[in-house]
């Protein structure tokens, strides 16, 4: 073998070490990258179905107060000013009792979730806040009776406006 043709040997031999190196660097930096999109990708997923639940939570909580808060009115036309009142507190103390897992869950809205629920929660909650006073100035008055029924109206258009924001959110992700 002359001298060329062993330069040619080394050379050749070189390059297909240096090209095994290349590739070989160049499959663990796409592997590497690949694997932090799957990563970032169950991440993303994660977080979706954590703010999902949340609000689905959230809506479960404000739907059971609007059902005991839609069940009122049947007790307003009541014309025995006691059993009214009896019936209302009653129904009064099952809102008190629901309430709690209510704003545990508002809390945990406003831990994990976008700008616009949160909001839309805070309006629900106040929302509440109100037809939950006009109910105890029913119990009072029954005169504030009209004031009650706008005030539960305004109440589930909050949740509604809630649902909607809540979809919207998820649409922009």
């Amino acid at each position: 073998m002359d001298n060329s043709a062993l330069w040619v040997a080394l050379l050749t031999a070189a390059t297909a070490v240096v090209a095994s190196w290349v590739t070989s660097r160049g499959n663990a930096q796409a592997a590497r990258v690949q694997a932090q999109a799957a990563a970032e990708a169950a991440h993303t997923a994660r977080e979706r179905e954590t703010r999902r639940a949340t609000q689905l939570d959230f809506i479960e909580q404000a739907n059971e107060m609007g059902i005991l808060y839609l069940r009122i009115p049947k007790y307003l036309k009541v014309e025995d000013q006691e059993a009214r009142l009896a019936s209302l507190t009653e129904l009064r103390d099952q809102l008190r009792d629901s309430y709690r897992p209510f704003l545990r869950s508002l809390a945990v809205v406003s831990l994990e979730c976008r700008p616009g629920p949160i909001a839309a929660a805070n309006g629900v909650h106040a929302a509440s806040c109100d037809a939950y006073g006009r109910l105890i100035a029913v119990e009072e008055d029954i005169r504030q009776a009209d004031g009650f029924r706008r005030a539960v109206d305004a109440y589930q258009a909050s949740v509604a406006s809630f649902i909607e924001a809540a979809r919207s959110a998820e649409r922009e992700t």
